[in-house]
């Protein structure tokens, strides 16, 4: 049998390891240190780092272009499609001056509108200025004379 003390790997104890582990430390170091003297050539001149330059560009701005807007048309809130004298729609007219007088109808409330077509006679002074009026789903007609003033909301009238 063998011995007590027989062991087939041989131990190796870390204070033998230790003088290998430095050593190799040394070497990188001197190897460090060379390379840094080798870079640097001694007796030549270590030229400064070179810093960024700012350069400063100034661009000229293109001109603005012209820009024309037409004026808004000038409007009475009146919409007129044939001659203002025989057709008209919402807002008040003098009958003489802003529309002729005769008899005028309107086949009833305007496309789009409240659905309703109201007209009125309106006299220019006095206690009561409604001489006649009408608010209606469907047509409408009425006479306007010289003199008075007539008001329209919400359909168009034509003059017959």
């Amino acid at each position: 049998m063998p011995g007590a003390n027989s062991s087939p790997i041989p131990h190796t104890s870390s204070r033998n390891a230790f003088p290998v582990v430095a050593g190799l430390a040394v070497a990188l170091t001197l190897g460090a240190g060379a390379g840094v003297v080798a870079a640097t050539r001694p007796g030549e001149p270590v030229a400064a780092p070179a810093t960024p330059a700012t350069v400063t560009v100034t661009a000229e701005a293109a001109p603005a272009p012209t820009v024309t807007v037409p004026a808004p048309p000038v409007t009475s809130g009146r919409t007129a499609v044939a001659s203002s004298v025989d057709r008209f729609a919402d807002g008040t007219y003098l009958v003489g001056t802003d529309i002729r007088a005769g008899s005028y109808r309107s086949p009833g409330p305007a496309p789009g509108g409240n659905g309703h077509c109201y007209w009125a006679r309106l006299r220019p002074d006095g206690a009561s200025k409604i001489v006649a009026d009408q608010l209606t789903t469907g047509a409408a007609r009425f006479t306007a004379r010289n003199g008075e003033f007539v008001q329209v909301a919400g359909c168009e009238f034509t003059r017959f």
